[in-house]
């Protein structure tokens, strides 16, 4: 078995408005044991400019793991998948999860035509929020070579 050490820690991209729930995520993060180092923004255009690598985020990491609340307060969290989509940036390593209270199916199949991973229904179950982690960190050892 590999140590954790010897792999880069999993990038992963917070987008939640809600203080509360941003703070259960980071908790469930923590007791996942994952290698991991977040980064919590609150709205679209924040994400937007986070993927992008603008303004203050020029140096942001690229995240391995999106975890997207779809109710923000500038938009959708839907509007964040779709100009991905249609902008310059390289997502094919982007795991997206949506995390939402919404229990409309409609929304749902939406975000399946938009090639969303996972989508987890808000309060997050714990045990099903590191379950989606641990296999998304699973892949990410199979597929990323050790560091030097």
């Amino acid at each position: 078995m590999h140590s954790g050490s010897r792999f880069k820690p999993m990038e992963i991209l917070l987008v939640e408005d809600g203080l509360m729930d941003a703070r259960v995520t980071i908790h469930s993060l923590r007791r996942s044991q994952v290698h991991h180092r977040l980064t919590l923004v609150r709205c679209v255009s924040e994400a937007i400019k986070f993927l992008r690598q603008e303004g203050v985020f020029a140096r942001a990491p690229k995240p391995d793991l999106l975890l997207l609340d779809l109710n923000l307060p500038d938009g959708s969290g839907i509007d964040v998948i779709e100009l991905l989509q249609n902008s310059d940036v390289n997502t094919e390593a982007l795991t997206t999860v949506v995390l939402t209270a919404n229990e409309d199916e409609c929304i749902r199949e939406r975000c399946n035509a938009l090639g969303v991973h996972d989508y987890i229904r808000k309060p997050v179950h714990e045990d099903e929020f590191m379950r989606v982690v641990r296999d998304h960190k699973r892949l990410m050892v199979h597929s990323t070579p050790v560091l030097a």
